[in-house]
């Protein structure tokens, strides 16, 4: 049995969500939940809030939560958002606001 949770449209790029991606995928959820605690990086918060939120569901489901590992977890490039920024000799850049979206399993070990 499995329980899973998304987040969408996070504010963030995706090359800074997957090496924190990379660290809690396949650890136990009081270890992943831990690790990510004390990772001072913006991308940390939004994978713990979603691995809380999969451990609630799991929870809802009656599912044994002190077993359950981070059997998945996909980063996904979301759509991204773009604004004009002003340059030199009157051209314009362009500025990509990127977003993402997360998704977390997690199963029996």
């Amino acid at each position: 049995m499995e329980a899973t949770a998304k987040l969408k449209f996070a504010r963030i790029s995706s090359k800074k969500m997957q090496p924190i991606a990379k660290m809690v995928r396949g650890r136990s959820l009081a270890e992943a939940i831990a690790v990510l605690q004390f990772t001072p990086k913006k991308g940390a918060i939004f994978i713990r809030k979603v691995i809380e939120s999969a451990r609630s569901n799991a929870a809802e489901k009656q599912m044994d939560v002190d077993t359950l590992k981070v059997k998945l977890i996909t980063i996904d490039r979301g759509p991204m958002m773009y604004r004009m920024m002003t340059r030199q000799r009157g051209m314009a850049y362009r500025i990509r606001r990127r977003s993402v979206h997360i998704s977390v399993t997690l199963g029996a070990a």
